[in-house]
């Protein structure tokens, strides 16, 4: 298979930005207006001229009033408050995740059921009154989830009011590589890209016409370029009110403007078609926003798809630095993988989904430390993970080297979760590095001694005796080498 070169292509991009929401809109109205003229003209009504209202359906003064709108109709059945907010709550709240609010949705984009289910709420009651409008908006941002399959989309969002979006905790990104060649040659996904696929899948290439130009040619793919532009679109957005200002005497500087999700919690990224030696080394941008822009910010990351080889591992590591200290990062096999016109949903196959989890910069929460894996310049002003909910089992090897957390049993459609204990020093669960972390528990006495007994470890850290002892900084060394 071929590599493919990443980058962002010129046609998509020009695209991007004729169809931006509000050049659109107002081309829509511009048309609007003129088909209304048209139909004016073609009756002989001169469209400049204001039509008066009905005598009949206008008071004395000329102006429609309430009491004559309702002359005929019977008043509607007394319902109280509470019981319409709970019927406003149950219609406006979706048993699946709405995809692309704000934007229009791309079938190709869409998993097969997703494409087969019609419209799961009654948004039509947000016209109804002002009230139930502004009722109504506070259940639909609050009470659904939402997956955004494209930036542009993401960048869309920033139109729902701050005071809905900061209510958001989590949301997920459905990243479809678009692929680009000049030549007619096909390009396929292996069928061992995952086990519920019986053959290769075909890519869908855009087809390019060749130019007399400088710029990179060939096959060509918007994959991790689109990686980075939704982490951007993450940003906060443009605020016209917290712009610089002259008050006379000097400049004053707004505080810094919100995030477009401020209180996000847990991101999961579904990468589709993204498979092993198929996309280029991600630009360096990725790092940039990652650890820097959006550092620090998240509690949970999952991803779904990420390639096993060299590339796959720099997108991981990069994207930890997304989490607070004692964040999860979770790498599951691909959920989905992208077909022609739809997407098509990857069965699991086991009832407890095979993943591997890990514990983003756990000892930093301990004190003099060693090996601490981030950057020098990150203060601890950033706070750690939360304390999950409960009581965790015991177990012998709960020491300060340890950390328990709560960790999913499936990613799709279950809420459940079971307790996991963690070695701090490196992220993974205890029983797969127990042995590894308790090699230096027993320290041998020296060999002139005959009747000396076996030393126990003392922790570097707590100065106390426990399973897996933190050894000092002079056995660091050794202990990597093992």
């Amino acid at each position: 298979m071929s590599l493919a070169w990443d980058c962002r292509d010129q046609a998509d991009e020009a695209e991007v930005y004729y169809n931006q929401p509000l050049r659109a809109k107002v081309r829509r109205l511009e048309d609007e207006n003129l088909n209304l003229k048209r139909l004016l003209r073609e009756n002989g009504i001169e469209w400049q001229s204001r039509s008066k209202p009905s005598q009949a359906s206008s008071n004395s003064n000329g102006r429609v009033t309430r009491s004559l709108s309702k002359a005929n109709h019977k008043p509607l059945p007394y319902i109280p408050t509470e019981i319409q907010l709970r019927i406003l709550s149950y219609s406006l709240t979706s048993p699946y995740p709405i995809v692309d609010p704000m934007s229009k949705v791309k079938p190709e984009n869409l998993l097969v059921r997703e494409k087969a289910k019609t419209n799961h709420i009654a948004i039509h009651f947000l016209a109804t009154c002002k009230a139930y409008h502004t009722e109504g908006t506070k259940f639909l941002w609050s009470n659904n989830s939402f997956v955004f399959t494209n930036p542009e989309a993401l960048r869309n969002f920033a139109e729902v009011d701050i005071k809905f979006r900061q209510d958001i905790k989590e949301v997920n990104f459905r990243i479809i590589p678009k692929f680009y060649d000049d030549e007619d040659r096909p390009h396929k996904i292996s069928r061992h890209h995952h086990p519920d696929l019986k053959k290769a899948i075909p890519l869908t290439i855009h087809k390019r016409p060749k130019e007399n130009t400088l710029a990179r040619r060939g096959f060509r793919a918007y994959g991790w370029y689109q990686l980075v532009d939704f982490l951007t679109a993450l940003l906060p957005p443009f605020d016209p009110e917290r712009v610089p200002y002259y008050d006379g005497a000097t400049i004053v500087y707004p505080p810094p403007a919100p995030k477009l999700l401020p209180c996000l919690e847990r991101l999961r990224i579904d990468f589709v078609n993204f498979a092993e030696d198929l996309l280029s080394m991600p630009p360096p941008q990725l790092h940039e926003y990652a650890s820097h822009q959006l550092g620090c910010t998240l509690n949970e990351v999952i991803m779904t798809g990420l390639p096993s080889d060299d590339t796959g591992l720099r997108v991981s590591n990069e994207l930890a630095g997304l989490l607070k200290d004692e964040g999860l990062l979770i790498d599951h096999a691909p959920a989905m993988v992208a077909l022609k016109n739809s997407v098509r949903a990857l069965n699991c196959g086991t009832g407890e989904c095979n993943y591997t989890v890990k514990v983003v910069r756990a000892m930093r929460s301990i004190t003099d430390q060693h090996h601490l894996d981030h950057h020098s310049h990150f203060s601890r002003d950033f706070p750690s993970v939360p304390q999950d909910e409960g009581d965790p089992p015991f177990s012998p090897y709960h020491s300060c080297r340890t950390v328990w957390k709560k960790i999913p049993l499936k990613i799709d459609g279950s809420n459940e979760r079971k307790w996991t204990l963690f070695d701090r020093m490196s992220g993974l669960p205890w029983d797969d590095v127990k042995d590894e972390a308790t090699m230096f528990d027993i320290l041998d006495s020296s060999a002139d001694d005959d009747n000396s007994d076996d030393e126990f470890m003392v922790c570097d850290n707590c100065g106390e005796v426990h399973p897996g002892a933190i050894p000092p900084l002079e056995m660091m060394d050794l202990y990597d080498e093992l």
